[in-house]
């Protein structure tokens, strides 16, 4: 009777076991979402220049508050679009601030985006105001009914890309000979002579990464003749 009972009860541990060992398993393979991937924002309220920092007389500081960045991480990428200098980088800290500081004059204006790893923020335009520059003012697109994109990333790596020159405007936009920033990125971009986009029509300028410059990324100008003339300005990257 003894064994009996002892295999009785051996019986319900091992039932019981197996129980907990199936319930335990579902715990463990339950698969748990991953957190939502994103391009990081620049909050263009939180970017200015900051009192009290001494510079060179041909240099500026540029700083982003606490959560200028969300998330924080990464870099900022700042390039003059007024002059040929190469992009200034600086590491955004912990708490999604930043400071850069950069040869520049009033009356520039500079590009700025977040970088983490491929991913980056719209570009932010802001305008260096003052003498000297005490503040920024944040530039509109020229011509807003003409919609261009204002990054083209070649993320796969090198060959080209169609960039959509769509006139919403009322009239016809003329356009000069597309012209990069630097050159010294292996990008060509055609047409390469002056072209005309109707009222409510489309052109396509098309970029290619087929070059022999070294440089990671560039800024492709399409100046605009009239009917207002202006500059839109594209920034063209390639993988690190």
């Amino acid at each position: 009777m003894a064994t009996q009972t002892t295999a009785r009860h051996g019986g319900r541990r091992g039932a019981v076991g197996a129980l907990l060992a199936v319930l335990v398993g579902g715990c463990v393979v339950s698969p748990q979402p991953s957190p939502p991937v994103h391009d990081p924002i620049l909050d263009a309220g939180l970017v200015g220049v900051p009192e009290g920092i001494k510079v060179f007389h041909d240099q500026i500081s540029l700083q982003g508050q606490p959560g200028a960045v969300e998330p924080a991480g990464g870099v900022v990428v700042v390039t003059n679009l007024d002059s040929l200098d190469a992009p200034v980088l600086a590491e955004v800290g912990a708490d999604g601030g930043f400071l850069v500081t950069m040869t520049a004059s009033e009356g520039q204006v500079l590009r700025i985006q977040v970088k983490q790893e491929e991913r980056r923020s719209a570009p932010l335009d802001l305008l260096l105001a003052g003498s000297p520059i005490s503040g920024t003012n944040r530039t509109l697109d020229h011509l807003p009914c003409l919609e261009i994109d204002t990054w083209v990333s070649f993320e796969g790596g090198a060959g080209a890309r169609d960039v959509g020159v769509r006139n919403t405007c009322d009239e016809d936009v003329a356009i000069d000979a597309p012209r990069l920033r630097r050159g010294a990125a292996p990008f060509s971009v055609s047409p390469a002579a002056p072209f005309v986009v109707p009222a409510g029509g489309e052109a396509v300028v098309t970029v290619r990464a087929d070059g022999g410059g070294v440089e990671r990324e560039d800024v492709l100008f399409l100046d605009v003749t009239s009917p207002e003339p202006g500059r839109r300005a594209l920034t063209l990257t390639l993988p690190d």
